[in-house]
């Protein structure tokens, strides 16, 4: 569960994303924060560097295998 500071800067973030993006974004920051107990700011570094990969490489694409 996200304190309301951390949504406050993910609100933040899903701004500067176009709307068309939001949802594989998401879904890649969730993956990245699976399992993760964030520490204050944590987020917003977890969430810019998920938004720079996802700009260098694109939502990944998965095989129905591949997931767990």
């Amino acid at each position: 569960m996200l304190t309301d500071e951390q949504q406050n800067q993910l609100k933040d973030i899903l701004r500067l994303i176009p709307p068309d993006e939001q949802a594989a974004f998401l879904d890649m920051l969730a993956h990245d924060l699976r399992g993760r107990d964030l520490d204050r700011g944590e987020l917003r570094r977890v969430a810019e560097h998920t938004w720079r990969k996802f700009l260098q490489h694109g939502w990944p694409m998965h095989s129905p295998g591949d997931v767990a």
